[in-house]
């Protein structure tokens, strides 16, 4: 038994400790064996014939459960949806504890716990494979998934992926053709309209929305200033029409609640309180009620 051990995990690490009984017989683990195997908690199956090595003592990984869910469903099975989104590694994906697959029929074969099927047909052209992963492709991903979500996470879902080069804007089009007449297309035309590059972060892009939303929407993104102390600095978004300048920053909490970016952000904030800026800062909880930002924005026009 041990050795059945050492040769599956020999297996597994190239495959995110997931090996299929096929891959360990063909390794000289019997089925007789792998049942054992499982049996004894060694191998934890998640699905049929489909299982993670040295279960007892290693968790799952998401690519695990995304590697064994398109092993059971075989080789034309692909990740869709939110999987493909994350195998891309486009952000503002919610994140959820299932894998999602598709395969031109899944009523041959069976699923585990986390593992969900769509029978879908797709074109060679629309799919790739990246890390490994048999995925739809980008533009395909956003088809499918964008008309699925509130509009917040879809405008951070293509701002991403456009941010990333994974699509350009003049592919936008084929997005919005491949996602017609889907429930919720409806929704994506307006997302595309104002899908931008230089949005480096979802909560950037909940801020963006708000405004846009409130009639606010800002004049620059990625907007530099030269410091009257030297040097420049770069800020989130930017008003530049009003009687002076506003400054927007997106501050998400991993990286402005540190000690070293908090003293670093509160500099920076009187450098460009200098050049008579008003400087805002929005966090993630400024974006939960609509509305919020922009007029938050709008009060400050008018200040």
């Amino acid at each position: 038994m041990e050795e059945a051990v050492r040769v599956l995990r020999g297996l597994a690490w190239q495959h995110d400790g997931v090996v299929t009984r096929e891959q360990a017989v063909s390794a000289g683990v019997s089925g007789r064996v792998w049942r054992r195997l499982v049996n004894d908690g060694k191998v934890r199956e998640l699905a049929r014939g489909v299982g993670l090595v040295d279960a007892d003592r290693c968790a799952l990984s998401s690519r695990g459960l995304l590697r064994a869910g398109l092993a059971a469903y075989g080789e034309r099975a692909v990740a869709v949806l939110r999987s493909a989104a994350r195998v891309h590694g486009m952000r503002g994906v919610p994140p959820v504890e299932c894998v999602h697959i598709a395969t031109p029929d899944t009523a041959s074969r069976r699923g585990g716990p986390g593992i969900v099927a769509h029978r879908r047909r797709l074109r060679a052209d629309e799919i790739v494979t990246v890390d490994g992963f048999a995925v739809t492709t980008p533009v395909r991903t956003l088809a499918d998934l964008v008309p699925t979500l509130p509009p917040e996470e879809g405008l951070a879902v293509l701002d991403s992926a456009l941010h990333l080069g994974l699509v350009e804007a003049v592919e936008l089009e084929a997005v919005e053709r491949a996602a017609a007449g889907r429930p919720g297309a409806g929704r994506v035309r307006p997302l595309l309209e104002i899908a931008d590059a230089r949005a480096e972060s979802p909560l950037e892009s909940r801020v963006r929305l708000d405004c846009v939303r409130g009639g606010v929407a800002p004049d620059e993104l990625q907007h530099e200033v030269a410091l009257p102390g030297g040097g420049r600095a770069r800020v989130d978004l930017a008003w530049l029409t009003g009687l002076r300048p506003i400054f927007a920053e997106a501050d998400g909490a991993d990286v402005h609640s540190r000690p070293d970016a908090l003293f670093r952000d509160r500099s920076r904030a009187n450098e460009l309180a200098l050049v008579g800026a008003l400087v805002l800062r929005f966090t993630w909880h400024d974006t939960l009620r609509r509305g919020r930002v922009a007029g938050v924005v709008r009060r400050a026009f008018q200040s």
